[in-house]
């Protein structure tokens, strides 16, 4: 069988119709159907035997010391993932601290932070996002010591129910040189100088399953010690929705489980209590760095590192202080891009239809609905075409007639309110804003009132065409050619300019603002290292990643060669030392 091309994979146009209705579909199936078919109590289940479940086992607790590293967020475009492997994939990395180089050896265990794919969890998207740019970045060797592999999901790897992430990160199987070690969505790791890694699974809905409670409670009865010291990674920076979003709950789970099984033994379950070290997340793809004001050393350090890989999520909208927390004085340390940086990119929206040009052309093919309805309708009603009948009248007379045909016709009164009530549901009001409703109300009548305006404007310019010649087919289609690419363009520019200034003045459209410049760069991860010390924490940015890898292929074996991105300390090492 001739072996397939492997095609390098672009960003994901999060405004492309096709892929959104498929996410949507996806999305929908898998929260109405996850609480019912939990995987996690299948993984509980087989897990019964202790000696299959290896994760919580000594495997690095007699290492002198250890390094880690941290990515979040993979497997979007091939660029962003590639060059991030690859990085992370080198032996080590050459960092400048108080104008001293220094070496950081590449990690022996990877943590993966969630969503390791966009947009669904196909075997055949795991294999083409995931799978190829990391055995490429870190071929099998014999003579390089593996790398252990861990992951937990993000809600993109549970749009399937969870099943193709298990297949990947829970068989024991390796990826180039990577080889995964766990048989849960979730697991505990004990490190050196008392330190453990507590993953958590926390599904779509951000809930933790009995039977995976249950797993840490045994974990920290049975295997801890008073003071051990605890790294949690979850999937989403519960802190920071904390303060952006009304109604979200996230928060208030971690919190539960935080002081209900690592400090404070909150229901008098465990029987000690244990350091939190830090908290490490994805989910926002960005990096930020919280901690308290009055910091000592050892005050908890807030992550968000889900920079593996997929589009970037602007910074500017951080909060610069956490006032909704249970912590007191949490504040913004660092973010990467820099604010100033993220209001620049946040103008790329002004430009739209040049990086949405499928969403844009949805837009056009709306544009020419609405003008084959009203022909039709109007040389039904009135024996005349709706151009010809608009051609040579004022925008005060065009909107009469126009009004006119709208109160006789129903359906077409029945899809305008669609249309705009459509642009209303696009508004984000998970921030609790006010006047959100308002506002998408307002875009989504300009919308609509634009489509008429632009066919308007076309008929007066070619006023003869519409009189003389229209009967003819081909300035029919000429018209609606110039509609659909007038329309794409205004309706393209009029949603970029919705988007910059509601997140630009309102703070709304964080994901939405985001997402339409699919910005391969600033990408980030997190390289730690545990020590007789104490915890230090290394920051890894890429501002440019590279876009001309040059691909090889040697039977099953895929290769790329081209520059190696460029790489920097984000921040100073963040160094949380033992007491």
């Amino acid at each position: 069988m001739e072996k397939k091309e492997y095609r390098k994979a672009k960003m994901v146009n999060w405004f492309e119709p096709k892929m959104l209705f498929q996410t949507a579909i996806k999305s929908v199936i898998s929260g109405l159907f996850g609480n019912y078919a939990d995987r996690r109590e299948m993984e509980a289940a087989l897990a019964t035997n202790k000696n299959n479940d290896n994760t919580d086992e000594p495997l690095y607790k007699q290492d002198n010391d250890i390094w880690i590293d941290f990515i979040s967020d993979t497997g979007d475009g091939f660029n962003s993932t590639y060059s991030v492997a690859l990085t992370a994939a080198r032996p080590s990395l050459t960092v400048t601290v108080n104008g001293i180089e220094k070496e950081l050896p590449r990690g022996k265990i990877l943590l993966l932070g969630g969503d390791q794919i966009y947009p669904t969890p196909t075997s055949e998207i795991y294999d083409s996002k995931f799978r190829v740019p990391f055995k490429a970045a870190f071929p099998e060797s014999k003579e390089v010591a593996r790398t252990h592999m861990y992951a937990i999901p993000g809600n993109h790897d549970w749009y399937d129910g969870l099943g193709n992430f298990m297949k990947v990160f829970c068989q024991q199987r390796w990826i180039g040189n990577y080889e995964t070690h766990q048989q849960r969505s979730y697991f505990a790791i004990s490190l050196p100088h008392n330190y453990w890694i507590w993953a958590t699974d926390i599904q779509l809905n951000e809930d933790i399953d009995q039977p995976q409670l249950n797993y840490f409670l045994d974990i920290a009865r049975n295997k801890m010690a008073a003071g051990d010291k605890v790294i949690l990674c979850t999937a989403e920076p519960a802190w920071v929705y904390k303060q952006l979003y009304k109604e979200d709950k996230s928060y208030e789970k971690l919190r539960f489980f935080i002081e209900t099984y690592i400090t404070e033994d909150r229901i008098n379950c465990v029987g000690k209590v244990f350091e939190l070290a830090t908290v490490l997340t994805g989910d926002l793809h960005h990096y930020s760095h919280y901690c308290a004001a009055n910091e000592k050393g050892n005050s908890n350090h807030y992550f968000g590192a889900g920079g593996g890989g997929a589009f970037l999520h602007l910074t500017h909208f951080l909060p610069e202080k956490l006032d909704k927390l249970k912590e007191a004085d949490l504040k913004l340390q660092q973010t990467f891009p820099d604010k100033d940086q993220s209001r620049g990119l946040l103008m790329g929206n002004l430009i739209f239809p040049l990086k949405n040009y499928y969403f844009a052309s949805l837009l056009g093919g709306i544009y020419i609905l609405f003008f084959w309805l009203m022909q039709n309708y109007s040389l039904s009603m009135n024996d005349i075409s709706y151009l010809e009948s608009i051609s040579d009248k004022s925008f005060p007379d065009f909107l009469s007639v126009t009004l006119g045909l709208f109160l006789s016709t129903p359906f077409l009164t029945v899809l305008s309110l669609l249309i705009i009530v459509g642009f209303v549901k696009f508004t984000d009001t998970k921030t609790g804003l006010k006047t959100a409703g308002l506002i998408g109300f307002i875009h989504g009548a300009i919308q609509f009132l634009l489509i008429f305006f632009m066919m308007w404007r076309i008929a007066v310019i070619h006023p003869g065409h519409v009189k003389v010649e229209m009967d003819y087919w081909y300035w029919e289609i000429i018209f609606a050619a110039e509609l659909f690419l007038l329309g794409a363009i205004a309706g393209g520019f009029l949603m970029g300019f919705y988007l910059y200034f509601t997140n630009r003045l309102a703070g709304i459209h964080i994901d939405e603002s985001s997402s339409s410049l699919a910005c391969e760069d600033y990408k980030n991860f997190i390289r730690m290292h545990v020590s007789a010390e104490g915890l230090t924490i290394y920051p890894i940015g890429i501002t440019k990643v590279t876009k001309n890898w040059e691909q090889h292929i040697n039977g099953d074996d895929i290769s790329f060669t081209g520059d190696a991105p460029a790489f920097h300390l984000i921040e100073d090492p963040i160094i949380i030392k033992n007491k």
